[in-house]
Parts: structure tokens; sequence; C-alpha cells
């Protein structure tokens, strides 16, 4: 979004902004994730007057909206640990892909990020590694750029339904219009499909009215009025012919995030003390217990509970553990409900610095159990292993046979399990999308995972997600007759062919009938 095109906060208003934080900070500062919030995230509030101008710009001006706004974006970053993301932390096999990657400028001098649709197939990929992919080029593209608006593209060409994954889509959207506030200079559709239009029309609803104004839909005939054609593929009618391969950010002289920080034109500078707090309570001291995101040896994450999500006729919740020490840990999980639940891999090794997804898997004649699941819960168990360990998982399961729960060598994470409190087979989404409780704003009842509430925000997203269910029915009907129609049309061209050979054949033999019947009546006279 252009910032000529928004309201302008006055100096006296960003100071009220991080003053009003400043006092958010001293009184729920036990709200705060194990912690607190990340030093990086504090410097930019109290050092960056631009951080907090597109706050109050993104809220017209309003200075409560603006806290909140702020404040979440805050618990959104810790949570999902924003800062640590490098590509060391997200799957290199998909940076690689080349689903998304960033690449020229359009005519703004802003740099261009582009989601390549053709090579997104949803089947096989994990949905928070994607996530977590995007996430990481948003924040490269942001500290190359030091800290400059970006332009979106998302490149349609040679695409179709299978390549539209509404659930990421979504995710993209929100993660830019609630965590990255005035970050967007341009939205490019470029070459969409025809039939997909209805689907973008679904998407253009969620973006707030200024951002609609920067939706641009390009094609080869105008794409020189938003990146002139040195900038533009060739594939959209440019004449950049660049081809995606994965460089590191390491191998490019970078600023890292506190330089980019402390570059960023800002006078006002105030430091954040916690005079109020004792050691063990202020927010910046990490304390260690069950239900932590980070212990010794691992961090889970969710850290407290496991969301389960309808996808097909099965309940699924996913645990994703990291190793964060400095030698392999071993880890088990255990359950109250081993015969309700299917836990893969419930038991493994992992070295330092990797992580691995457990998928929790209800069973499918336990569906109707899902009051009594609400009170079950979750062990993730881990200890350190010995450099001469073996890592057979015979020998680990009888380790862990061996090793008592309550040993000091063992690291615990308790973990509940969370349904919607009104839940029924049909209170969730086909395409595995938990429901929006309306009441609560929170998605599928879990308390740990509030949806941002703007004003009506939850009413409009239940709305959203009932439209969304809709339109993915559609979606496979449209797909399941345009299969069919196809099936139909290779029936037809065979019978065709078919019907062609055997007329051939009869006129043939008709001809040599009739030449023989010719010759015959000559021999005769």
């Amino acid at each position: 979004m252009v910032l000529a095109e928004v309201m302008q906060p006055s100096d006296e208003q960003i100071k009220q902004l991080r003053d009003l934080f400043d006092q958010k900070l001293q009184t729920d500062a036990h709200k705060i994730p194990t912690g607190g919030f990340n030093q990086i995230e504090l410097d930019r509030i109290y050092k960056n007057d631009e951080w907090l101008r597109r706050f109050l710009q993104q809220t017209d001006l309003d200075i409560k909206e603006s806290l909140k706004m702020l404040w979440d974006t805050c618990e959104w970053r810790k949570t999902n640990g924003t800062n640590d993301i490098n590509e060391n932390t997200v799957r290199m096999d998909y940076l690689e892909e080349g689903v998304i990657f960033p690449n020229g400028y359009d005519l703004d001098g802003k740099p261009i990020i582009i989601f390549k649709a053709k090579l997104y197939v949803k089947s096989g990929k994990n949905m928070d590694d994607m996530k977590r992919m995007f996430v990481y080029w948003v924040e490269r593209i942001i500290r190359e750029s030091n800290g400059d608006l970006f332009t979106l593209m998302f490149d349609m060409s040679e695409s179709g339904f299978s390549n539209i994954d509404m659930e990421f889509v979504k995710y993209i959207i929100d993660t830019l219009k609630y965590y990255y506030p005035v970050q967007i200079n341009y939205l490019l559709i470029q070459d969409m499909p025809w039939i997909l239009n209805a689907t973008f029309q679904i998407i253009k609803k969620l973006l707030p009215a200024k951002a609609v104004a920067r939706l641009k839909f390009t094609s080869s005939k105008n794409i020189s009025e938003y990146v002139d054609e040195k900038n533009a593929l060739i594939s959209w009618g440019g004449k950049n012919d660049y081809v995606f391969k994965f460089e590191s950010e390491n191998s490019k002289t970078l600023n890292n995030n506190n330089n980019n920080i402390e570059s960023m034109n800002n006078n006002n500078v105030k430091k954040v003390h916690f005079a109020n707090f004792n050691a063990s309570d202020s927010p910046m001291i990490e304390a260690i217990s069950d239900n932590n995101i980070d212990g010794e040896m691992l961090r889970v994450i969710p850290n407290n509970c496991i969301n389960f999500i309808k996808s097909g006729n099965e309940l699924i919740g996913n645990v994703e553990i990291i190793n964060i020490d400095t030698v392999p840990v071993t880890y088990k999980i255990k359950t109250t409900v081993p015969e309700k639940c299917r836990v893969r891999p419930s038991i493994g090794v992992l070295s330092p610095n990797v992580s691995i997804n457990i998928n929790v898997v209800l069973q499918q004649e336990s569906n109707q159990q899902f009051t009594a699941l609400n009170r079950e819960k979750f062990l993730v168990m881990c200890m350190r292993l010995g450099v001469d360990a073996s890592t057979s998982s015979q020998d680990l399961a009888e380790l862990w046979k061996n090793t008592s729960l309550g040993s000091n060598l063992v690291e615990q994470h308790r973990l509940k399990c969370a349904l919607p409190a009104n839940y029924s087979n049909d209170s969730l989404s086909k395409n595995g999308t938990p429901y929006l409780n309306a009441s609560s704003g929170m998605i599928g009842g879990d308390l740990s995972n509030p949806v941002p509430n703007f004003g009506g925000a939850d009413r409009n997203l239940t709305q959203f997600q009932t439209t969304v269910t809709r339109l993915n029915d559609t979606i496979q009907r449209l797909e399941t007759r345009i299969k069919f129609n196809q099936t139909l049309q290779w029936i037809t061209i065979a019978i065709f062919l078919l019907i062609s050979i055997a007329m051939i054949y009869i006129l043939k033999l008709e001809i040599n009938n009739n030449n023989s019947q010719y010759c015959l009546t000559d021999k005769i006279d």
C-alpha cells in the first residue's frame, strides 16, 4: 500500500502508541509466552517510529486498535519464532522447488516476491512447512530492503484447480493483513485463468478496503504499468530470462536484523525497563516447566495442547518437536488413550537442531467419543543419548522400557487435547479447516489460538469459511465433471474411429464385390 494513500500519524500519536505499549507490557508481562517478547521486537518498538507508524496507518490512526494489533503481532512473532526462521530452519527441498522466490523490482523500485502457482501441488506438502517458508521469504526480503515495501505477485500462468490451495492462500493474506501492516506495495495477479476467477473473487473479500485498491490483474498487455520490461519475466512478456536457483542469504552482502533496525530513520530512542518485576517474573527471563515451549532439550509446538481438525473421515492433530540441545536426544510419545489414537512416529532420535512432525490420528470408530477426548492428555518425553548408544527401534524401545518416568534424566512436556466445544461431524469443513466459534472468536474452541478480532471480524470470517467450503465443494464437483467429460470425449473419439474403420472396410468389400460381378458379366456376354 503506497504511503501517500493512507493517513499519516503525527509524532505525538506515535509517542502515545509507544507509551501505551509500554504500560501494557508492564501490566501484562505475566501473559507473555515463556521468555517474554524477543529483544529485537522491543528494540523495533522503542527505537523505530516507522514500525509504529504503519500500525497507525493500518487502523486509520485508531490508537486502541493499533495497540491491539501491535501486541498481537508481537505474540504471533514470539509463538512462531519468526526471528529464528532462516534457511537452516526451513525445509531446503521446499525452498529449492521455486514455488515462492524473490526476483526483480516493480516500477516503484520495490522488490517482488513471486508465487509460481503452477509449481504448487497441495498433495504431499506439509502445510506448516509451507507457511514457514513463506514467512522466511517475507522476513528475508524485508531484511534485504531495510524494511521497505514489497510487491507480491501471484503468477497464475498454466495453473488450474489442482494448483489452488485456499488454506495456504488465506494464510498468506491473513499473515500480511494482521502481522505485516502497510507492507504491500502491489498485489498482482498475473495471467489469471478464467476458470479461477470465482476463487479469487473470494480471496478479494479477505483484503481490507485499502489493500483492494492495490490488487491488480495483469497480463502481457498491461504488466508494463507495474513492472518494466527489464524486470518482467519472459513468460510475462518481458525480457527478464531469470531461472530460479536458490541462493543462500549468507552468500550476499546483507545487514542482519539488528543493523536493519538501527539503520532505519528514527531519532526517538527509548530503553525498556522492568523495575516493577522480580527477576523470576521478568518477561525477559527464561523459565522452564512441563508446559513450556522450550525445555532444556526439546521445543514442542504447540506447547500446551493438540488441536484436532477434520480431514476426510478422521480427526488429525500435529505436534512439532525440535532438538534445541547440543547432543542427540531420543524422544517418546505416550497417551492416556492408546486405544483411540494412532501416533506416528511415537519414538525416535533427533540430532541437534533437527525437528520432526508427529501426526496424531483419532481412529475413525472413536469419532463419536469427542467429548471424552477433551479430557485426555499426551506426554512428550526425551533424554540425551550417549555417544555409543544404539539408535535402532528395538534398542530405543528397550531403553525407554527400562527408564523410569520420574528419572531426572527425562524431560517431560504435557499436552492436552483440544476440540471445539460444540463439535459434531459436520462442524468442521471438508477441507480440514477448523470452524470459527463466533461466540468466542476462537478457532475450534481452542483458547490458545485466538483469531484477531477487528470489530466484527469473527462474523465475517465465519461467513467466509462457509463460502470457502461451498466453493471447494463446487470446485470438486466441477473437477469431477471435467474428468467425466474428458473420459466421455475419449470414448466418443474411440467409437468414431471404430465406426470409421468399419465403414471403410464395408465400402472396400462392396467395391470388391461390384468389381467381381462386373468381371463375371463380361465373361458371360
